[in-house]
Formats: structure tokens, C-alpha cells, sequence
């Protein structure tokens, strides 16, 4: 795969992931828009492939406007759309002429989006000082952000106080296995109350019922996983 070629347009497209709330009666509260390419290479790879390029920032905001279309396309206004975004696309000089452009085009989406910041990004990125600024001006937008990942990095508790996210995903490692792991289920319920009021907390890679069910009686109120959905192409 040549990296310059991905930016035709047929050669990109998202998957959407669904999130649910997890009460009595399971409704959809959002969905996750996820790249992927003709070529089925890992979108993992696609991205360093790019960052190596030099080329990060032109293909993250790519791929936020293809999501953004499909989502819109398909005429879904009753949920979130969720996003992941890499610090160095929020930090970039062009940025915020890029998204009130893309704000203006979908203003339908106004309110309901959600940018992911994986957690394990380089820490230098997080303490740069331009990062909370740059979150505080998409507030404008109704716009919400989440750690995603929550858990893979050193200092998690430290960003999460420092940056108040409306939003933390917790990291699939504590869905594993959960209904058959009392040391996971003791931390969720420490990490539900400690967080749970003034956060919300979605728990993703939930992949059996059982882990579902445990998830839920802790307290956890939103899902992600296969057992809930898994990735497909959106339908008009």
C-alpha cells in the first residue's frame, strides 16, 4: 500500500460501532466511527504509515470529515458520534479553521460529538499548555471529549483530574474476563464511584453476557463490545 494513494476517495471508508446504555431496556446512545481501507491493512499501521510520511494531520482530518459525512448521510440525529482524534491534529495551526469549516457543513451535529484522545498519547503532548486551550474553544461546538484507553498509561488519574473529560473509556483489559475476576470487579466499582458523578464512564471490549451483566450491577452504564455490536458499515 502506498500511503499517498489512500486519500482517493474510494479508498478510505468507516465502520460504526455501536455504544449502549445498559439499563433495564438497552438503547443506543452512540456510535463509534472507526477507518478503515480497500486494501484491509490494519488502520493502526495506516496511520504510523502516515505520521512517517509526514502526512498525519491531512489524513486524521480526512478521515473525521468521511466519518462525519457517512454519519450524517444516513440520517442519524437521536445519538453521538464518536471520534478518535490524535493530540497533534488538535494542536495543529490549521485546526480550528478546519473544524468551523466541518461545524458549518454538519450543523445537524452540533451538541453531539465526541472526540477520543487515546491516553496513551506521549506525555509532552498532554503538558502542552495550547492542548486545554484548544479543548476549551470546541466547547463552542457543544463539542465533548473522552480519554480513550483509560488505563494503558502511566498516569491516568493525573490526566483525568488535570483535564475533567466528560467522557472516559476504560481500556477492554478490565472487561475481560470480568465476571470471573474479583480484582476487576473491585476496581470498577472503586473507579464507578470515585468518577461515576461527574463522569461518564463507557467500558468497552465487553465481549459475553455474563461480563455485561457484572458491568451493569457495578454500576457502569454504558458499553461497548462485541456481545453489544460490532463494527459494520451504517445503512441508509
Amino acid at each position: 500500500m502506498n500511503i499517498f494513494t489512500i486519500f482517493q476517495n474510494d479508498y478510505i471508508y468507516h465502520d460504526f460501532q455501536p455504544l449502549y446504555e445498559m439499563g433495564k431496556h438497552q438503547s443506543l446512545y452512540a456510535y463509534e466511527g472507526l477507518l478503515r481501507n480497500k486494501y484491509n491493512e490494519n488502520p493502526e499501521n495506516v496511520f504510523q504509515s502516515a505520521m512517517k510520511a509526514n502526512i498525519l494531520y491531512k489524513l486524521d482530518t480526512l478521515s473525521i470529515s468521511k466519518a462525519l459525512e457517512s454519519f450524517t448521510e444516513n440520517g442519524l440525529k437521536n445519538c453521538k458520534l464518536f471520534l478518535n482524534i490524535y493530540i497533534t491534529t488538535i494542536l495543529h495551526p490549521s485546526f480550528h479553521a478546519y473544524f468551523y469549516d466541518l461545524m458549518k457543513k454538519h450543523p445537524d451535529i452540533l451538541g453531539r460529538l465526541v472526540l477520543e484522545i487515546n491516553e496513551s498519547s506521549a506525555e509532552e503532548l498532554w503538558q502542552n499548555p495550547i492542548l486545554k486551550e484548544s479543548l476549551k474553544e470546541l466547547k463552542q461546538y457543544g463539542v465533548w471529549y473522552a480519554i480513550d484507553d483509560f488505563g494503558q498509561g502511566t498516569s491516568s488519574i493525573k490526566k483525568s483530574i488535570e483535564y475533567e473529560p466528560e467522557i472516559i473509556k476504560l481500556d477492554r483489559y478490565f472487561a475481560l474476563n470480568l465476571a470471573q475476576d474479583d480484582k476487576k470487579q473491585r476496581f470498577l466499582s472503586f473507579f464507578n464511584q470515585f468518577y461515576g458523578k461527574d463522569t461518564l464512564i463507557v467500558l468497552e471490549g465487553i465481549e459475553t453476557k455474563q461480563d455485561m451483566q457484572v458491568a451493569k450491577d457495578i454500576g457502569i452504564t454504558i458499553g461497548q463490545g462485541y456481545y453489544l455490536g460490532r463494527p459494520s458499515r451504517l445503512l441508509a
